[in-house]
């Protein structure tokens, strides 16, 4: 008889609202969830206005112990 191996899927965790994290080269914060695993974010631009845009749970990252 053959035993099955059941799979263990890590499902990703949507980061909680308000949290600062790192996305590619910029310290974002998260503003709402969004759907199919994603969240809104909001972040600078290179001119110091605030915009929002949407990003997958996966691409963001913790900052670590240190911010800038």
């Amino acid at each position: 008889m053959e035993l099955k191996r059941s799979r263990v899927r890590r499902h990703a965790m949507c980061p909680p609202i308000g949290a600062l994290l790192r996305y590619q080269t910029r310290i974002v914060r998260v503003v709402a969830e969004a759907r199919g695993q994603r969240a809104m974010i909001e972040s600078l631009d290179t001119t110091g206005r605030t915009f929002v845009s949407t990003v997958k749970w996966a691409s963001l990252c913790e900052l670590g112990a240190q911010l800038f």
